[in-house]
């Protein structure tokens, strides 16, 4: 009570202090039901904020007189409770509005006026939804022991914002989660988001069955993940020793080791740590079983002349086929790995008859440049610009 009787002093005090040093008070009419009065602007200022001031305490003393009755007491409750639940509503509408920050403004707005722990649970809740780690703890424990164990939500925020400054305590986090809690979607989506970041492809690896199930990637997307993951799973293990990248390989159930994607990743391994030879005879094996597709293959450059029975299989399916795109554009690659420039610009010149393309023409370009031939190289890198 003290603070508003200060207030209403200074504000009165400048409001007369104000008008007299510039020595123009100024007057106004005032009319209203055939009564008028008329006064100085600075009397009407006063009596406003004292009218206002007087109404503010004598409603102040009024709520502690009801307050003593029962009656009262119920009176007070009940505009309370209808405050708290208005900004409930209004909660509720920006929460299905997608405004979780407002909506958690309005939770905490009602529950100063009716405390309640399911309305504190439901304002933590709105709190992950903005991702607001901070404000969300905070009334995770408002809400109470009932709610101890319900903030996997909490949980995934939290995380969330620590992947991106310390993947390995992330990681450490997301595994605990993913035991204690139940395997959904979001826990599943962040935790790739998690082992991606920290390098955990083992996990990754695990967790693949899963992801398929509940993710929304598209079939191309999830297979350059299985891809992704696959592949730095093999590496992780072939710079370890040959041995134990091997043993992973043969760890496989067959049906996996079949699997078009598995096979292309641990060739493509076998590329990256300089094992060319292997490599080769990964994707020949693939191709002859028909588990490998030759376009596959040559997206990932996985042709190369370290192996003869590779250049004997793609020549014979040339003899097959003469205007195979995928097999003259294979046989090109491993005449260019070989550096034999001259089959690889004949290879090349037939597969810009059929189909012709940016890549094509490059490649081209690149063979007889290697040949000696700049103006044909020119004239080939002019039409990969063309295309």
């Amino acid at each position: 009570m003290k603070w508003i009787i200060a207030l209403v002093a200074i504000i009165i005090l400048g409001a007369i202090i104000g008008p007299m040093a510039s020595g123009n008070a100024g007057y106004v009419l005032v009319q209203f039901a055939g009564v008028a009065i008329e006064t100085t602007v600075v009397g009407l200022f006063v009596v406003t904020v004292v009218a206002v001031a007087v109404l503010a305490v004598v409603w102040s003393l009024l709520r502690r007189l009801l307050s003593k009755t029962r009656q009262g007491r119920k009176w007070l409750a009940n505009r309370s409770e209808r405050k708290a639940q208005t900004m409930y509503q209004q909660g509720i509408r920006e929460l299905l509005n997608d405004e979780p920050n407002k909506a958690a403004e309005s939770f905490a707005k009602a529950y100063k006026k009716a405390p309640d722990n399911n309305l504190a649970a439901l304002t933590a809740a709105a709190a992950c939804l903005d991702k607001d780690a901070g404000k969300a703890t905070y009334w995770q424990e408002e809400a109470g022991s009932f709610y101890e164990d319900s903030d996997t939500l909490l949980q995934l925020v939290v995380i969330e914002q620590q992947v991106k400054v310390n993947p390995a305590e992330a990681d450490r986090k997301i595994q605990s989660l993913l035991k204690t809690k139940p395997h959904t979607a979001n826990v599943l989506k962040l935790a790739y988001r998690v082992f991606s970041a920290s390098g955990n492809w083992q996990q990754l690896k695990d967790l693949l069955p899963e992801l398929r199930q509940v993710t929304d990637l598209a079939p191309a997307e999830f297979e350059r993940l299985e891809y992704q993951v696959y592949f730095e799973r093999f590496v992780a293990e072939g710079r370890k020793s040959n041995e134990m990248l091997y043993n992973e390989w043969r760890s496989l159930p067959s049906k996996q080791r079949a699997d078009a994607t598995v096979r292309l990743s641990y060739a493509a391994a076998l590329k990256h740590l300089g094992d060319h030879e292997i490599s080769a005879r990964v994707i020949l094996k693939g191709l002859k079983r028909g588990d490998l597709e030759p376009a596959a293959v040559n997206s990932l450059h996985l042709f190369n002349a370290k192996s003869e029975k590779l250049l004997e299989f793609v020549q014979a399916q040339l003899k097959q086929n003469p205007e195979s795109r995928d097999y003259l554009y294979a046989l090109a690659q491993i005449a260019m790995d070989n550096q034999d420039f001259s089959l690889a610009q004949r290879a090349l010149k037939k597969l810009a008859e059929i189909e012709p393309g940016s890549h094509v023409y490059r490649l081209l370009g690149d063979a007889y440049h290697a040949l000696g031939d700049s103006q044909l190289a020119a004239n080939a890198y002019k039409e990969a610009l063309a295309h």
